[in-house]
């Protein structure tokens, strides 16, 4: 039985990107240089933090690197090796994307909308995004063009300000955060129109991948976040308004920063595994056996 992390490296090393020997035995050697810092961050942010040098919430952790910093073949190593999480946010509409890597905490960030500036940013979540979360109206305005149909949109408006007032939006929510949910309320059409017209939309856009997709998206009143979950059928499971400073779902948990430093030391592993028995850095006719080789164990289990 192949084990999951086992699975996951078979992926990566498909996607691989072709290279030379020799250069791609340098681009494993920069991953693993690179693998190393960020396990060592990580282990140095939840030291500070069980010895009261950092706050508690994580907050301080923010380390980027340039992707001018590698060389080109090692982030084109680095991006097949790290892949991508189950997290996605757009920032001003396409301005700067982020998503989430298989380690807990690492994020590739993007600016621009050709992808003119990339860096690798450990981190709860990106500063950028708080940034632009920050953002909005104080509180929630009147509702915009009410007329007869319109029920129940002014109290969900009043009961959000509320919220607002007596909601804490000086930390990131640990699990969950106050909402207003719109999916099992007797809403009309008119409603969610009122709703939407009034709430509008922000800079920050997130979408969550797994067994549902999840959308949350800022809105112009800052702390106040639309949040909608739909099955793969396309039905609409949930839909509400969430008041926090950021949805919980989005930022990585402080819990999980040991098991980033863990995931980095094992890809680390790995890597010199492969470079020692020469599946890396090998003459191309016994790396392409190995190659071949890996996949096939993988399909198998």
């Amino acid at each position: 039985m192949t084990d999951t992390l086992t699975l996951d490296h078979a992926r990566r090393w498909v996607a691989m990107p072709k290279m030379a020997p020799e250069v791609e035995k340098r681009a494993a050697l920069g991953a693993i240089a690179f693998l190393r810092d960020v396990a060592e961050r990580l282990e140095g942010a939840l030291a500070d933090i069980a010895a009261g040098r950092a706050p508690a919430d994580g907050s301080e952790l923010h380390a980027v690197w340039d992707f001018s910093a590698f060389a080109p073949e090692t982030i084109d190593f680095l991006i097949a090796l790290l892949g991508e999480g189950e997290v996605r946010i757009t920032l001003c509409r396409g301005e700067a994307k982020t998503a989430d890597t298989v380690v807990p905490g690492l994020w590739r960030v993007q600016t621009g909308r050709d992808g003119e500036s990339n860096s690798f940013v450990l981190a709860r979540i990106p500063r950028a995004v708080e940034h632009f979360a920050e953002q909005g109206l104080e509180r929630v305005p009147r509702l915009v063009n009410p007329d007869r149909d319109v029920f129940a949109a002014t109290a969900i408006l009043a009961e959000l300000n509320e919220l607002l007032e007596s909601t804490d939006l000086t930390t990131i929510p640990a699990s969950t955060a106050p909402m207003v949910e719109l999916s099992r309320q007797p809403l009309t059409p008119s409603d969610l129109t009122a709703l939407y017209s009034t709430l509008g939309t922000g800079e920050v856009e997130a979408a969550l991948l797994g067994f549902a997709r999840s959308t949350i998206t800022s809105t112009t009143v800052r702390n106040v976040w639309h949040s909608r979950i739909v099955n793969n059928a396309g039905k609409n499971l949930l839909e509400a308004y969430v008041v926090a400073k950021l949805p919980p779902e989005l930022p990585v948990a402080v819990e999980e920063f040991a098991d980033g430093a863990a995931r980095c030391r094992e890809l680390v592993e790995w890597l010199e595994a492969d470079i020692e028995r020469g599946a890396i850095g090998e003459a191309v006719g016994g790396k392409a056996n190995e190659k071949e080789k890996l996949p096939r164990e993988a399909a198998q289990a």
